[in-house]
């Protein structure tokens, strides 16, 4: 469990991300969230890292796109961050070959 201590919070909506190893669990910040990660064979450093949300936007993907540039309002409830713009470019030919299903990255352990 990771919470924060008396006299001092976290901002509201703050995330945080624990990572051991190779294995990385996030979540939005609750102090009775428990992380739960295997046994470390060795000794191992935990970096725990948090963040501020400053907003979200959509970007409409499909199998048949293969190269996109478009220009995407970022939402946010931060007053600060309000009339924010991406640009995002979606090339699938330059990401490499394609990532194997879950279900064949298991059955092949």
């Amino acid at each position: 469990r990771i919470e924060s201590m008396l006299g001092t919070s976290l901002p509201p909506g703050c995330h945080i991300s624990v990572r051991m190893g190779d294995i990385l669990k996030q979540s939005r910040y609750d102090p009775s969230r428990v992380f739960n990660f295997p046994a470390p064979e060795r000794r191992r450093n935990t970096k725990i890292d948090l963040y501020q949300h400053i907003g979200t936007c959509s970007v409409p993907v499909d199998e048949e796109t293969t190269k996109l540039i478009t220009e995407v309002n970022v939402n946010s409830s931060e007053p600060t961050h309000a009339g924010m713009r991406l640009k995002v470019k979606i090339d699938s030919n330059a990401a490499g070959p394609p990532k194997p299903s879950r279900k064949d990255r298991v059955s092949a352990v």
